[in-house]
């Protein structure tokens, strides 16, 4: 039987519609055409919706990979409903409602997908009167991601949110507390998991956790979860938890940014002098519990002034980021080294004498006269003197180790300079057996 309808009467259709119509192309997600409501719901012109993809303008579809994966998913079941946020022009994001479906075109697989802008149904928002839809519509398009768990039956509601945030794909993740629990990070697992029991059974009135939860692609990311049970059964026993998921990486790197700034020395990256005390302490700690020879070196660049006064403190800088860049790259994984201050440094070697101690430092003064660090275009060579004292032959705590050391470096500067030597100050215990 002929069809009674003309071509122009699909193209009225498709123009008139009013859901946005988009033709895909699978493999790069290209806009292929569109019909008016596509364009004016995303504020461009016909031409201008043609220079666009999903990728750039579906803020839920991250990257070509990811979707290579969804198409991957529609071309499989031959249709996809898909949940996001299409971006207008002006930056804004708006809900839609995405269905897509496969057909051949000059045979080609392309896409045609309906996009209902969710902002724009009048239905949806007469389901808003209802306490329910707004419940929906909450766990559905809130910025954090929500979590609804009935603990009998041990399945989860995961919200698109939730889902986005962890980059699954609207139909993936399993609906169980396992998927949950395998996604915790396995040192954070014990302590979520008692926390929540703690919960559930009583012993603390809400639940509120911070831990690495595991994404899609393998990653952890750091989350803020809260949850409180809603519902009990007649002997009082929780049957239903809700919570919401925060995504808190961001604060967490920001929060160990400033960790980093305040134990460590903004220009070397060492350890400052505040943290340098702090572990110095817990090495020695450890020599003494252990019965273990422990050595410091003071280090103090020769003649640095004299850089600074000729090259400014610009060079000066240059400078000493090539001294730590020199000793980080030669001392032993277990050794520590740390900005004392302006160009002093403190040399931590655990497990080493005196001796075997300065036999390093002498091969590590060596290297540094023989690597001359480029200033205004020119090699500039310098020289450092070092002082050591050695635990317990020399003093049992830090303050006298640091005496020691210190005496032995300002014996070291006016002895010439460019030298090594070991404290004189021995006490009486290294005249008896050493460890």
């Amino acid at each position: 039987m002929t069809s009674v309808f003309s071509e122009g009467f699909y193209k009225a259709i498709f123009d008139g519609c009013s859901d946005a119509i988009y033709v895909i192309d699978p493999q790069s997600s290209r806009i292929l055409d569109g019909n008016t409501r596509a364009w004016q719901d995303l504020g461009l012109s016909r031409e201008q919706l043609l220079q666009h993809s999903v990728v750039s303008l579906q803020n839920d579809v991250e990257n070509l990979e990811h979707w290579q994966q969804i198409s991957a998913q529609i071309l499989l079941n031959d249709s996809f409903t898909f949940i996001g946020r299409h971006c207008h022009q002006n930056g804004a994001f708006f809900p839609v409602e995405v269905y897509t479906s496969v057909i051949e075109l000059d045979g080609q697989k392309v896409f045609i997908s309906i996009a209902r802008n969710l902002d724009l149904t009048l239905s949806q928002r007469e389901e808003f009167r209802t306490r329910d839809a707004r419940l929906t519509y909450a766990l559905n398009e809130a910025v954090d991601g929500l979590w609804d768990w009935n603990i009998a039956s041990g399945e989860v509601f995961f919200s698109p949110q939730l889902k986005r945030m962890l980059k699954y794909l609207p139909h993936e993740m399993e609906p169980s507390v396992e998927t949950w629990v395998e996604s915790l990070h396995e040192n954070d697992r014990e302590r979520v998991l008692r926390l929540i029991d703690d919960h559930l059974s009583g012993r603390i009135a809400a639940y509120e956790a911070e831990y690495r939860l595991r994404n899609r692609m393998g990653e952890y990311i750091w989350v803020r979860d809260r949850g409180r049970v809603c519902e009990r059964d007649e002997q009082g026993k929780s049957t239903r938890v809700v919570g919401m998921l925060h995504d808190i990486s961001q604060s967490k790197k920001l929060e160990e940014k400033l960790r980093q700034q305040a134990s460590h020395d903004h220009l070397t990256g060492l350890l400052n002098r505040r943290a340098g005390y702090i572990h110095f302490k817990k090495q020695l700690s450890y020599a003494q519990r252990y019965e273990q020879q422990f050595t410091l070196c003071l280090i103090d660049l020769d003649h640095f002034k004299s850089i600074n006064d000729t090259h400014g403190h610009l060079a000066g800088d240059i400078a000493l980021k090539h001294f730590v860049s020199l000793l980080s790259d030669s001392v032993r994984q277990s050794d520590t080294l740390m900005r004392w201050g302006g160009e002093e440094f403190l040399l931590l070697l655990p497990k080493t004498d005196a001796q075997s101690a300065k036999l390093l430092i002498e091969q590590l003064k060596d290297k540094v006269q023989a690597s001359p660090v480029s200033l205004d275009g020119r090699e500039y060579s310098y020289t450092f003197s070092a002082g050591l004292a050695s635990f317990p032959g020399h003093s049992m705590d830090m303050d006298g180790l640091i005496n020691s050391a210190d005496d032995a470096l300002y014996s070291a500067k006016a002895s010439g300079r460019n030298l090594v030597m070991i404290s004189y100050n021995c006490s009486d215990i290294e005249q008896a057996e050493l460890f």
